[in-house]
C-alpha cells in the first residue's frame, strides 16, 4: 500500500505591531489677528441668521393662524396645513380646467362631471372621446320596420278650473299714494 502524501503544516502569518495612536492630537497653529477677526465675523453672521430664521418662523406661524409661542415641533402642523391648502388649490384648478374644456367642447354639465385628467390636454382628449360617444344630432336606435312613438309633452296638461276666468286683473297702482288710496277705499 501507498502512503498518502503528507501535507505541509501552514506557517503562521507574521505579526505586525499595530501603530499606537498619539497621546494627544496635534494642536492647530494659532490663528493670528486676522484669523480671529474672521472667526468672530462668522460667528456674528451665524447668530444673525439664526435670529432671522426665528423671526421668519414666527411670521409664518402667525400668517397661518398658529400661536407664535409654540415649539419647533409645531412645524408639523404648519406643513400639514400647507399640504392641505396645496391639495385644495390643485382641486380648484382641476375643476376650473374641466369647466373651461367643457365650455370649449359644448358639453353638458353632466358630461363635464365625467371628464378625467389632470392637465388641459388630458381633459381635452377625454372631452373629444366623450363627444364621439354621444354625437349631437344622434337619434335613439330603433328596430327595423318599427314606427317611432310620438313625442309626449313634458309635464301635466293645464287645468282649466284653476287660474283666472278671463276677467282682467285690476290695474296695479303706480305710486305709493295710489296704493294707499286703493287699500283704504271700501270695496262694494
Amino acid at each position: 500500500m501507498t502512503q498518502p502524501a503528507s501535507t505541509p503544516e501552514p506557517t503562521p502569518a507574521p505579526v505586525v505591531p499595530e501603530p499606537t495612536p498619539p497621546a494627544t492630537p496635534p494642536a492647530d497653529p494659532p490663528l493670528g489677528a486676522a484669523g480671529e477677526r474672521a472667526l468672530a465675523a462668522e460667528r456674528d453672521a451665524r447668530k444673525a441668521l439664526e435670529k432671522q430664521f426665528a423671526d421668519m418662523r414666527t411670521g409664518l406661524a402667525s400668517a397661518l393662524g398658529l400661536e407664535s409661542g409654540k415649539k419647533p415641533a409645531d412645524m408639523d402642523v404648519v406643513l400639514a396645513e400647507m399640504a392641505k391648502q396645496r391639495d385644495e388649490l390643485v382641486a380648484e384648478r382641476t375643476a376650473r380646467m374641466r369647466a373651461e374644456v367643457a365650455a370649449e367642447k359644448g358639453l353638458t354639465a353632466a358630461q363635464a362631471a365625467r371628464l378625467h385628467g389632470t392637465t388641459k390636454d388630458e381633459l381635452t382628449a377625454d372631452a373629444d372621446a366623450l363627444k364621439a360617444l354621444f354625437p349631437a344630432g344622434a337619434t335613439p336606435p330603433t328596430t327595423p320596420g318599427a314606427t317611432p312613438e310620438p313625442q309626449k309633452p313634458n309635464g301635466p296638461a293645464p287645468d282649466p278650473s284653476q287660474g283666472s276666468k278671463g276677467t282682467p286683473a285690476a290695474p296695479r297702482p303706480t305710486s305709493l299714494t295710489a296704493a294707499i288710496r286703493t287699500a283704504l277705499t271700501p270695496k262694494p
